[in-house]
């Protein structure tokens, strides 16, 4: 089974043709399809054909109840503080990111991230996927020695080991992977990234 993992698009279609044309099971949305909600729409019409196959995250640029909205329009899977199995594995999905300095409508403050990770807590084996990245690491950094993740999300990862964490939000560092304690941690992008799911329930 192959899943393809994808974040901030933010309003560009011709990305989304171009995770169209690459073939999956299940694709899996990390947030931001919209800019401050502006292009919700269009990105759905253009993700239309999936359907289901489609589990979807509200980045910080969309409100829960936006992107539940569209999921409900087009028939997607609201992944947003869920967890779902894929063969033999477990995902858990948390949209929305920590406090950052935009006023984005889609934000979590460090308490309100341990709250709601805490539901994840004891899942062997986990898949998370987040659209905000853990505090300190390649996928945060988005200038020379900056980092703007979350270190409550880094906190529970350390505790929690989860087998991998899925991420975007920063741009300046799709595509980055850093292994934190035992866990493997992408940056996702908008190019994408794929998982093989194989029948024992391991994914490579």
């Amino acid at each position: 089974m192959k899943v393809l993992l994808f974040s901030d698009i933010h309003g560009d279609v011709p990305a989304i043709e171009r995770i169209l044309a690459q073939s999956a099971d299940v694709y899996i949305n990390a947030g931001d399809l919209a800019t401050f909600g502006r292009g919700l729409d269009r990105c759905g019409e253009a993700l239309r054909p999936l359907g289901e196959r489609l589990w979807l995250l509200p980045g910080n640029h969309e409100t829960h109840a936006a992107t539940r909205t569209l999921c409900d329009r087009f028939g997607f899977v609201d992944f947003h503080r869920q967890v779902r199995q894929l063969g033999a594995t477990q995902w858990a999905g948390l949209g929305y990111s920590n406090i950052t300095p935009f006023k984005t409508p889609g934000e979590y403050s460090e308490e309100e991230i341990t709250e709601a990770l805490a539901s994840f807590n004891c899942i062997p084996g986990l898949h998370l996927v987040v659209h905000f990245p853990p505090y300190g690491t390649a996928l945060d950094e988005f200038a020379p020695g900056k980092h703007a993740g979350s270190p409550a999300l880094r906190a529970w990862v350390e505790r929690e080991r989860p087998h991998y964490l899925f991420c975007g939000h920063i741009h300046e560092t799709a595509g980055q992977t850093e292994l934190l304690g035992a866990t493997q941690c992408i940056n996702v992008g908008k190019q994408g990234w794929t998982v093989e799911i194989e029948a024992g329930g391991s994914g490579r």
